[in-house]
């Protein structure tokens, strides 16, 4: 019995002690290895079947491809909305096309001019003689004005567009013509301001012309892109786009007269002159007034900043000026072939 108690009471033998902690470490180790793997495969799974999926739907074309693509591709959304015009303004060029063309006109300027007579090219001391020659030249304008009280629609251009006329005409966007009446000129400015009586207009023209929306020339950046619009050689009115090549320019005139223009690589050929150049939002910055022509000169053309010159425009057009008279019929041999364009 006592062997008994003895062996009951006997105290069971020790546990064994624990495992060593280096193994543990190991396996956690090894665990914490296959959750990094698993997260930056879940991770590159997601990146590649976002991008198919953006690509999917712009394929497919489905709704909201776009919402979907600038979630998911950030930074291609910064790309594509820093690229272009588009994104600064929301236009294209052909929106300003749209929007600029109704405000744009074509100018018939038909004025006499004293030529040489071919028949008697030798003269005494070998001078020729001279005779009247009625000419037609082609200009442009833009329509700056619509005042029904006194019931005008004002158009601006350039003067030497209207220089020496005998009568001038304007033809709008839908190809209708209307006699013009000569308000004001500024030679040193090579600025004249036309109208047209808001009562002679049909309804059609009315409802298709527009007043143009007058911009701020002095906030104009180098590198700017621009539009210009006008009559170009007479053809009717054609669109060219360019940038701000200078701000400033400093051209000297043929009478001498130096004065400060906006210079753009936009096309402008005779014929323009008088037409509107216009930022990228369809606001009128500049009236296109020259360019330079020479075989060694490529795309310097030249417009007149509207900031400097709206105050005199609106003086302008509070002035009436009388054309030319027409000469006698015996004076002049007849009306040239062609035209000019100015």
């Amino acid at each position: 019995m006592d062997n008994y108690k003895n062996d009951w009471m006997e105290p069971a033998p020790s546990e064994p002690p624990p495992p060593a902690p280096e193994p543990v470490r190991r396996r956690r180790q090894r665990k914490g290895r296959r959750v990094v793997s698993l997260v930056l495969s879940a991770a590159l799974f997601g990146s590649v079947a976002a991008g198919s999926f953006c690509g999917v739907q712009q394929l497919l074309g489905g709704e909201g491809s776009a919402e979907t693509a600038a979630a998911e591709a950030g930074t291609l959304t910064m790309l594509s909305s820093t690229s272009g015009t588009t994104a600064r303004y929301g236009m294209d060029v052909s929106d300003i096309a749209a929007m600029a063309l109704p405000c744009v006109v074509s100018i018939t300027n038909i004025s006499v001019q004293e030529v040489q007579s071919f028949f008697h090219h030798f003269g005494p001391n070998g001078s020729g003689q001279t005779q009247l020659e009625e000419t037609v030249s082609c200009g442009s304008g833009v329509i700056i004005y619509s005042d029904e009280e006194a019931d005008a629609l004002y158009i601006v251009t350039n003067q030497h567009v209207v220089a020496d006329a005998m009568t001038l005409s304007v033809s709008f966007v839908d190809n209708s013509v209307y006699e013009a009446q000569l308000c004001g000129t500024d030679e040193e400015l090579d600025l004249a301001v036309l109208k047209v009586a808001l009562t002679d207009l049909s309804e059609q023209t009315l409802e298709q012309i527009d007043v143009i929306s007058i911009g701020d020339s002095d906030a104009l950046e180098v590198g700017e892109q621009v539009v210009a619009i006008g009559n170009a050689l007479g053809y009717g009115q054609s669109v060219t786009t360019g940038i701000v090549s200078a701000l400033n320019r400093s051209i000297t005139n043929e009478d001498g007269t130096t004065s400060s223009y906006i210079q753009t690589d936009a096309a402008i050929n005779p014929g323009n002159s008088g037409g509107a150049l216009l930022k990228l939002d369809g606001e009128l910055i500049g009236i296109n007034a020259a360019k330079l022509s020479s075989t060694d000169v490529e795309g310097m053309g030249y417009a007149i900043p509207i900031s400097d010159v709206m105050e005199r425009i609106v003086e302008l057009m509070t002035q009436t000026t009388a054309l030319s008279q027409p000469a006698a019929q015996s004076a002049f041999s007849g009306r040239t072939q062609g035209g000019r364009s100015v």
